[in-house]
């Protein structure tokens, strides 16, 4: 069954969405005409097309360039990227795991977007080297861009967008469409990939901003790691990194302690600088393993001596909450006239109520349904002027009628403090009650 949506505009800039699910080959159509209609005599000057076909990568990429070929017939110079994906979203439509297209559009004055693609090519010593970056210069203001998990070096990709001033904004996300290598499916104009980076970079005029929202609260005070070594951090503020997390997660109260022992987050500060007062401070990994005898603790990230840390956790309440609290200060500065999502596939079903709730969420802070989107397998945006691969993340690329001069990351509020006293006393009153975990605890992050 077919589905349209609206369309929302302001003086300069407009967005516009379809959507289809059922029959591909029918939908694509539908698709396309709904968000060419939506977006009235405005000419698009950037389409994303997303598509959702289990275990069909072939048709996926069929529908990729049928799509691009009806754009392409009627809005000659837009900019067209896309990907296969394991759901797609528009407004308060979702579909996971179904067949399903989002066709969205955004039209805006100025120079075209700037297409490119990336690729990878292995070295010896298991290292990379990537070819394609774009060239950055002063009129750039944010990077769109979606990547095939299997051939992509993330980290060498990302560090391609930093200038002396700061990173370069980047947008976007891993593709999953599929759960192996070649099954991925990028669009770029009129071209299906199957492997590299595709993506567009948006000039100065463009009226963009992008918010990130991690989905976690903190819990227990900021603290150093005082010995580290790769991801495995030794000690923290001193102690065992263990008997650290034992305070903090003794602290709370019984449901908190449930929800720690099935998935508890370590916020890593990325700033050298950073207080630790503000949830841009972090960005959240995993706690992947403990090592009880050591005391010491596995995250999936790189943590240096020195770095700020903090224990966060996630669920479906906080998620909700974070990315309530980031959209309406994405709302205050201008009504956004539309709003493109990439969210975790495992924000979806698995952990709200309903598939849509990352994109019926922006629909009514934003009032506009205007929202087009897509389930990834990892998240790509900025954090503190730092540009980052996430997990269990919404990026929202958010479009405005007309251009902010405000900052295109938009700022986050300060965190809620607990448990700021002293933790060695803290821990030594602690230690002397019955703790949540045994002494034979071996993966808190699970």
């Amino acid at each position: 069954m077919a589905q349209a949506h609206g369309v929302s505009g302001g003086p300069s800039a407009r967005c516009a969405v379809g959507f289809a699910e059922g029959n591909l080959e029918s939908g694509v159509v539908t698709a396309v005409r709904t968000a060419l209609a939506g977006l009235g005599t405005a000419r698009p000057t950037l389409a994303i097309v997303t598509v959702c076909a289990p275990g069909d990568p072939d048709t996926g990429g069929r529908i990729l360039g049928h799509a691009s070929a009806l754009l392409r017939e009627v809005a000659d110079g837009c900019s067209i990227v896309g990907t296969n994906a394991h759901g797609v979203l528009a407004a308060e439509q979702a579909s996971e795991l179904s067949p399903a297209i989002t066709v969205w559009l955004a039209s805006w004055p100025g120079p075209a977007p700037r297409p490119f693609r990336v690729h990878a090519r292995p070295e010896p010593g298991d290292s990379f080297s990537v070819h394609g970056l774009p060239d950055l210069t002063d009129d750039a203001r944010m990077v769109v861009l979606f990547a095939d998990p299997w051939s992509t070096p993330v980290a060498e990709v990302l560090a391609g967008f930093d200038r002396i001033d700061g990173a370069l904004p980047v947008i976007g996300g891993l593709a999953s469409g599929g759960a192996e290598a070649g099954s991925t499916r990028l669009l770029l104009g009129s071209s299906v990939l199957d492997d590299g980076v595709v993506g567009v970079v948006l000039d100065q005029q463009a009226p963009v901003r992008a918010v990130v929202s991690q989905g976690c609260r903190p819990i227990g005070p900021a603290m150093v790691a005082t010995s580290s070594r790769g991801g495995y951090v030794i000690e923290m503020a001193g102690q065992p990194s263990i008997l650290r997390i034992r305070s903090v997660v003794a602290d709370l109260d019984e449901a908190d302690q449930a929800l720690a022992a099935r998935g508890l987050q370590m916020g890593i500060a990325h700033h050298v600088d950073a207080l630790g007062d503000s949830a841009a401070d972090y960005v959240m990994r995993a706690i992947i393993g403990a090592e009880p005898v050591a005391g010491g603790i596995t995250v999936a990230d790189n943590v240096p001596t020195g770095s700020l840390l903090r224990l966060h956790l996630r669920d479906a309440d906080s998620a909700h909450d974070d990315l309530c609290s980031v959209l309406e200060i994405a709302a205050q500065v201008a009504p956004p006239v539309g709003a493109f999502v990439v969210t975790c596939n495992g924000r979806g079903q698995s952990m709200f109520t309903t598939p849509a709730h990352d994109s019926s969420l922006l629909v009514r802070k934003f009032a506009t349904d205007a929202v087009g989107g897509f389930f990834a397998a990892g998240e790509i945006g900025p954090i503190g002027g730092a540009n980052h691969l996430h997990g269990f993340t919404a990026a929202v690329l958010i479009v405005d009628a007309a251009v902010s001069a405000d900052a295109v990351e938009v700022p986050r509020q300060e965190v809620e403090e607990s448990g700021d006293g002293d933790l060695d006393q803290e821990l030594v009153d602690l230690l002397n009650v019955t703790n949540p975990f045994s002494p034979g605890e071996s993966d808190l992050g699970r």
